[in-house]
């Protein structure tokens, strides 16, 4: 998925049950159950996972792994019947209602999955996946100055990822607050050090500033970074390339972006207005 914050296997146990009633091999095949979700080998996370339910059926982690796996399988229905059992089990299971958040953007329901993130984040404030998602929901309907709030509170809980410091410079570029956006670029810089997250923000504020010569060198570099930041750069320099007059450029960075991401909003907004 490809979100402000990518939701991994929780490692924390959310149940209403002791860690001490859960059996070792069950917390052992949890745990393995996780590793091979994030290599991408579902059906073994889903047989280990299920194993684990077997020693423990009130085991509210293993529901709510085995629905995460469920959910990037694409099988959205059978994902929300393993968050609604963890529920079941545990009415203040956070990262079941984190879950259902998933579920319903997933349905396209926006407005129940903010409901659920806010679920979430009312038992455990200091979970940083639903506020992240929370604040890319507000920021999606507009909703900025809300946006902002729960952005600055998820820099604080996770002040080593730098996604939160970037979604929160956008927002205050968009609310036209380039000061305070300037501001969070030099509080990220200073805290996360010399990494390609912190050029992207440098070269955004170049752009927005409206010095497109470095802006356009460091996105330049940047392009060619594999991952979510080479990709956003490459959006970011089909705008400075557009802004600058170079229309071919432009288009071609927007190629280029939409090769790696085809639902790359940014790229497909330069194509339809940079002539």
């Amino acid at each position: 998925m490809s979100r402000l914050a990518v939701v991994a296997l929780l490692v924390s146990l959310f149940a209403c049950v002791s860690r001490a009633t859960i059996p070792p091999n069950a917390q052992e095949l949890n745990r393995t159950g996780a590793e091979a979700f994030a290599k991408g080998d579902y059906d073994t996370a889903v047989a280990r996972l299920s194993v684990a339910l077997e020693y423990q059926p009130r085991f509210v982690e293993a529901w709510v792994n085995l629905g995460l796996v469920e959910l990037a399988r694409g099988d959205v229905d059978a994902a929300e019947r393993r968050f609604r059992h963890a529920l079941a089990i545990d009415v203040d299971a956070a990262s079941a209602y984190l879950g259902l958040g998933l579920v319903m953007e997933r349905r396209g329901d926006a407005a129940a999955a903010e409901s659920s993130y806010r679920r979430a984040l009312a038992i455990d404030p200091g979970l940083p996946e639903p506020r992240a998602n929370l604040a890319r929901l507000l920021a999606a309907r507009g909703a900025l100055d809300e946006a902002r709030d729960q952005l600055q509170r998820l820099v604080e809980i996770r002040a080593d990822e730098p996604a939160g410091w970037l979604a929160l410079a956008e927002v205050l570029w968009r609310l036209d607050r380039p000061e305070q956006a300037s501001q969070i670029v030099d509080e990220a810089c200073d805290r996360l050090g010399a990494r390609p997250e912190t050029e992207l923000l440098l070269a955004r504020r170049d752009l927005q500033g409206g010095a497109l010569v470095p802006a356009i060198d460091r996105l330049s570099a940047l392009s060619r970074v594999p991952g979510p930041v080479g990709r956003a750069a490459l959006g970011w320099l089909a705008v400075a390339r557009c802004l600058a007059g170079d229309v071919a450029g432009a288009v071609a960075s927007a190629t280029s972006a939409l090769g790696r991401d085809p639902d790359d909003a940014l790229a497909k907004h330069v194509l339809a207005t940079c002539r």
